[in-house]
């Protein structure tokens, strides 16, 4: 049975879902800046997550937010001489070539902030009617007096807050540790219309209000994200959200571990990020993936390109040691080692070494042994996201040149000709030139690439 740190709990749980649809939400990306390496961890990581519940035989229903409006997306679009609109657009499109790239699962549901206002000011009304959120001079605020659970999920103390810990200093406030629910624009900022006057939605309620949105008030089977959004993202999400509708809100608060650079938090404020786009094209989607494979999920993981070429390198005698086998499940050994260790709070990492200690083992198998583990190896990569090129054609880089050349896209590498590929094929699309669309989706298909539209949109190796 699969287990999961809860957050919460503070202790692994069985993860006993009743129902066959398990629900998660991951708390994605503001989009005011290039995605950094520790988005794409948070990505890969919780991607294993829904690959694993669907192994096992559940229905994910898998929605991941976008944050478009923000004090830092409003900052940096006037530092650009920009619209946030026109920011927003363009980091929100990197991010979905990053997420393409490392093959991560297209979700079922990916709303944005500033699509879900409506959602957002019924949310505050209700917490309002019940005499939990005050308007002041400044906005609408969430009193935590009113809820008696605050800081159970971080663990922290009031006097940690009063101290100065990620605390806002706002003169209006009744209790200095009050949340903002909806902040009261300021002159020029982008403002939607309310009940308590032009504005928009503090950071936390966003979240709140797509979830209800998204799944009711019944609450949620699992809530991911980093774990520097423990307090006060999700502390105040949770609050909320139990507040308005006296039920729990999430059943597994599910945090990753943040990506170090030389000790230190790899973040903006740090100063010290590494672009995710750079070490894609350096490398590839596969590697980058291992890369976090190796590490357990929930501790902090060191970044340097040399860990980087080591996770290549090996990643790519994987490759070798495959080779041309088909991907079947077929070594119950192995199968046993990748449930038990997915099962243990999804301990990739020790997967990776006990299936090294059994490839070595298979030096002395003979040639049909070998084969059933080779396959096997197979299946359980790609059951976790992992591509692999069985066409020889598709191997071929000149053939690569010479089909995304008539396109007038220059091919550097396959991740980024893919994208290109996929965005020219999408203004079609838009403009209602389906046939000529359809066209490119089946030319593609010459080079080894199969392009799926709908829920589970992407692109993908063809096995055959």
């Amino acid at each position: 049975m699969l287990k999961l740190y809860n957050t919460l709990t503070k202790s692994e749980e069985l993860a006993n879902f009743p129902s066959k649809e398990v629900k998660v939400y991951l708390c994605g990306p503001t989009v005011q800046s290039s995605p950094h390496i520790g988005h794409g961890r948070s990505a890969v990581v919780f991607d294993f997550l829904v690959r694993y519940l669907n192994y096992i035989g559940k229905e994910v229903v898998f929605a991941r937010n976008i944050t478009d409006i923000d004090d830092k997306i409003i900052e940096k679009s006037l530092e650009q001489g920009i619209t946030y609109n026109e920011l927003t657009s363009k980091v929100s499109q990197e991010f979905n070539e990053a997420y393409l790239a490392l093959n991560c699962k297209i979700p079922n549901h990916e709303p944005k902030a500033t699509e879900s206002i409506e959602e957002i000011i019924d949310l505050i009304k209700l917490l309002e009617n019940k005499e939990i959120a005050y308007q002041t001079s400044s906005g609408v605020y969430f009193d935590i007096s009113k809820y008696d659970n605050y800081l159970e999920l971080s663990g922290r103390s009031l006097e940690d807050l009063i101290s100065g810990t990620r605390v806002d200093l706002v003169e209006d406030k009744k209790n200095n540790e009050d949340f903002a629910l909806w902040k009261f624009a300021k002159e020029n900022e982008p403002s939607w219309k309310s009940p308590w006057g032009l504005g928009r939605p503090g950071w936390h309620i966003e979240c709140s209000a797509m979830i209800h949105g998204l799944f009711g008030n019944q609450g949620i089977d699992i809530h991911c994200g980093g774990n520097d959004l423990i307090f006060p993202h999700h502390e105040n999400e949770r609050a909320q959200s139990e507040a308005a509708f006296n039920k729990k809100f999430v059943n597994f608060w599910l945090h990753n571990g943040m990506v170090n650079l030389s000790g230190k938090k790899m973040s903006k404020s740090e100063g010290n990020i590494k672009l995710l786009s750079d070490y894609i094209n350096m490398f590839d989607g596969n590697t980058i993936r291992y890369f976090f494979l190796r590490a357990n999920y929930r501790k902090p993981q060191e970044f340097s390109e040399n860990l980087l070429q080591e996770s290549d390198k090996t990643f790519k005698n994987i490759i070798n040691f495959i080779g041309d086998a088909n991907s079947d499940p077929v070594d119950e050994h192995l199968i046993q080692l990748f449930e038990e260790s997915m099962n243990d709070d999804l301990n990739t990492p020790k997967f990776v070494g006990e299936m090294f200690n059994y490839m070595k083992l298979s030096e002395n198998q003979n040639e049909e042994k070998k084969l059933k583990i080779k396959s096997t190896i197979r299946y359980i990569f790609e059951t976790l996201g992992f591509i692999f090129i069985t066409n020889d054609k598709s191997q071929n880089e000149e053939i690569f040149k010479e089909f995304f050349i008539k396109y007038n896209i220059k091919f550097s590498n396959v991740d980024s000709a893919m994208s290109s590929y996929i965005e020219l094929r999408q203004e079609l699309r838009d403009k209602k030139e389906y046939e000529s669309a359809d066209n490119m989706r089946k030319d593609i298909e010459s080079i080894g690439i199969i392009i799926e539209d709908g829920i589970e949109s992407g692109w993908r190796w063809s096995t055959s």
